[in-house]
């Protein structure tokens, strides 16, 4: 059977759609899906710094400590939406300083509708009970720039284990770089596909 060349035009469109990422934003906040980054938004960008200040680097039990979310980016601001984040912490207890903006979904913390227009929010932690253990703090950041679309959003991740007075142990850091994913792939082999059937029609 031979492809006529209106066939290799709509294999060209379909295998070039599977290289299109699937883009979703998240205004109202985003679970688990973002635990491991704000994959929809693409890869981890060098644009965006998201960072955790105020962490203790080594905490007592039963203490309180003052800490902030904060977004740095190259990405332009917009009056409206600005920024969100996706926030794991494995032990003590969490409290956000303006309820409003923050909320808790999927046993993590994340922005509210109301929260994303702003690329910091503070947080108070109070660490648990036993300082012989650690607590992990992993927390994904996204600069956006207001278009509705996660085009010219770009996010980074932040993680660190942190040690009670009293632990005793090796610590073991979170990992936030992202590997490639099956979407990934596609993405590329989607791509590759497109550019031998154009190079086809070129040399034929």
């Amino acid at each position: 059977m031979r492809f006529s060349r209106l066939h290799w035009v709509f294999l060209l469109l379909f295998f070039s759609s599977l290289g299109l990422s699937v883009s979703q934003s998240f205004p109202a906040g985003v679970g688990q899906s973002a635990n491991n980054g704000c994959l929809c938004h693409g890869s981890a960008s060098n644009a965006t710094e998201t960072t955790l200040i105020g962490l203790p680097t080594v905490f007592e039990s039963n203490q309180t400590y003052n800490i902030t979310v904060h977004i740095q980016s190259t990405v332009e601001q917009s009056n409206d939406s600005q920024g969100g984040f996706r926030l794991l912490v494995n032990t003590g207890t969490v409290e956000f300083e303006n309820q409003s903006h923050a909320q808790q979904i999927d046993d993590g913390w994340t922005h509210t509708s109301a929260g994303n227009a702003q690329r910091a929010w503070n947080f108070t932690w109070t660490s648990p009970l036993d300082n012989t253990t650690s607590a992990e703090f992993v927390v994904y950041g996204n600069a956006v720039n207001g278009n509705q679309n996660s085009m010219g959003d770009h996010w980074d991740g932040y993680g660190i284990t942190i040690p009670g007075s009293s632990f005793d142990g090796d610590l073991i850091q979170p990992t936030v770089d992202q590997p490639f994913k099956i979407t990934d792939y596609s993405i590329i082999i989607g791509g590759l596909f497109a550019i031998l059937i154009l190079f086809y029609f070129v040399v034929k």
